[in-house]
């Protein structure tokens, strides 16, 4: 074998292994991640609730369980998934999901954990392998006869996300981490207080309290559907005993009533009602939106009126009753521990 030849053996073989190689790098970098082990993808999608009135993460204390729907561009299942339990409460929470390329629009409907024996939860249409996107409906069962609809039990908390456009490459592998779902909460709970202002016994059952709403069904991206309307009822009352003077027995002189409902939305008028029983006179007929964001406040400036809806989930409002019975307006409104005095000219029922 003359030198010339040998040496070209030698480039040809030389060739060769510099093609492997860089075969073998450029197919998944394994020569670079051995901690990886092979080529095979490992998508996560993280999950948060950041959509709150602190802006903090309070997935772990809220949240109880997901289920996550995942569809392509056509708009056909390709997974759904559901998890609970102690896997959501480490902190950090990420759901394995087996996806091949695509491009993929995600909805999530979750849940949380009711503190009552007996609540109510919304219902999620399209069963476990709902058709199109457009199944995925919340609707909240309701109790009575058509025109006279409502419920009285405390509603499990509903938590609503959702992101499009989720791109899946067929040059990925390795453990990657999607686009963060961030969770919306859908249930608020009211309570209302009344207060007498003489300090003189009241008694619960001398007031009806409801908040007439249209607002029991939301569409899967999230927005209210349908006008149907119908009650919430309180589904706890309570008395409120102060002590009226040194010495004396404690005296009910206020109640609490508390209520779940659905979303709030500003193009919505829930109405909050106080009737008197002995005439059923309407005491309070108030527009719950209007007031609620009376009391917004500088702090949430930045955020629009319904971002201030959807971050805040709990309200308290508190009125003062008279000695007949009726609501004292110059003694205005406790609202989330904000005083409001409403314009004594104004009629505040409509």
């Amino acid at each position: 074998m003359t030198l010339l030849r040998t040496q070209r053996i030698a480039r040809t073989i030389l060739m060769f292994a510099v093609c492997a190689a860089s075969a073998l790098i450029s197919s998944c970098d394994s020569m670079i991640y051995d901690d990886q082990g092979d080529c095979t993808v490992h998508y996560r999608v993280p999950f948060t609730y950041t959509h709150n009135i602190l802006s903090a993460d309070a997935f772990v204390s809220q949240v109880s369980a997901v289920t996550l729907y995942v569809f392509d561009s056509k708009g056909n299942l390709v997974l759904q998934k559901s998890d609970s339990g102690t896997t959501l409460a480490a902190g950090g929470y990420r759901m394995d999901v087996d996806l091949p390329a695509g491009i993929y629009d995600m909805i999530a409907w979750c849940t949380g954990t009711s503190p009552m024996p007996d609540p109510t939860a919304f219902k999620i249409g399209g069963g476990d392998t709902p058709a199109s996107p457009s199944q995925l409906t919340a609707t909240l069962p309701l109790k009575g006869e058509t025109g006279d609809k409502y419920v009285n039990q405390d509603i499990t908390p509903l938590f609503h996300g959702m992101i499009q456009g989720v791109e899946c490459k067929e040059s990925d592998y390795g453990y990657i981490d999607l686009p963060a779902i961030d969770l919306m909460k859908d249930t608020n709970v009211i309570k209302v207080i009344l207060n007498n202002i003489d300090g003189t016994e009241l008694n619960p059952d001398d007031f009806k309290m409801e908040i007439t709403g249209t607002n029991s069904e939301m569409d899967y991206e999230n927005n209210l559907v349908g006008d149907a309307p119908f009650s919430y009822l309180p589904w706890s009352i309570s008395r409120l005993v102060t002590d009226k003077e040194e010495n004396r027995a404690p005296v009910a002189s206020g109640m609490m009533a508390e209520l779940s409902m659905g979303r709030l939305m500003t193009d919505r008028q829930p109405r909050l009602k106080v009737t008197r029983c002995e005439d059923k006179t309407e005491i309070i007929n108030l527009n719950l939106i209007q007031f609620f964001l009376l009391v917004k406040g500088h702090y949430q400036a930045h955020w629009s009126n319904q971002e201030y809806l959807d971050r805040l989930d709990e309200y308290s409002l508190t009125f003062f009753i008279d000695k007949d019975k009726n609501w004292y307006t110059a003694a205005g409104i406790n609202i989330n521990s904000w005083h409001v005095v409403p314009p004594q000219e104004e009629d505040w029922s409509r």
